[in-house]
């Protein structure tokens, strides 16, 4: 979507100042890059907060191990699985922790993901402004 909403002109502009299709491409991804950036960010928050589908994924392993590849726990799975066996009050407060740890990592990483939007597009902004005449001449 983000990569349609780059105006018509922007592409025909580029091939009309003789630029290859490579090239034309690289433009327009310079145009979008504020939503590329943001929609790989925002995706990132989202599967920080995805409950079973990383369970099933990763292997539901509460062992911790030295390699990446062997079955793992995230904290989602953690509480999707032992919230309702939680018969000790220490035991839930601690779920409860995790939850809350789990919600400001995601709160943080949407937050920093909105703040860089806002920024690159307040820069593209600033930068893509065009130029205008005032009828006066230019004075060196």
């Amino acid at each position: 979507e983000v990569l349609k909403s780059v105006p018509i002109a922007q592409r025909e502009g580029a091939y009309a100042l003789g630029a290859t299709r490579y090239e034309a491409i690289r433009a327009a991804l310079f145009y979008a890059r504020t939503g590329i950036v943001g929609a790989v960010m925002l995706g990132f928050g989202r599967a920080l907060g995805e409950t079973m589908a990383v369970t099933m994924v990763i292997g539901n392993n509460p062992r911790v191990s030295a390699s990446l590849f062997a079955p793992q726990y995230t904290m989602a799975a953690v509480l999707a699985n032992e919230f309702t066996e939680a018969a000790d009050e220490l035991y839930l407060h601690a779920l409860i922790e995790i939850g809350l740890v789990l919600f400001i990592i995601t709160l943080i990483v949407n937050a920093l993901s909105r703040l860089l939007i806002w920024g690159m597009a307040r820069t593209g902004r600033r930068a893509a402004r065009p130029a205008v005449a005032t009828g006066r001449a230019a004075v060196a």
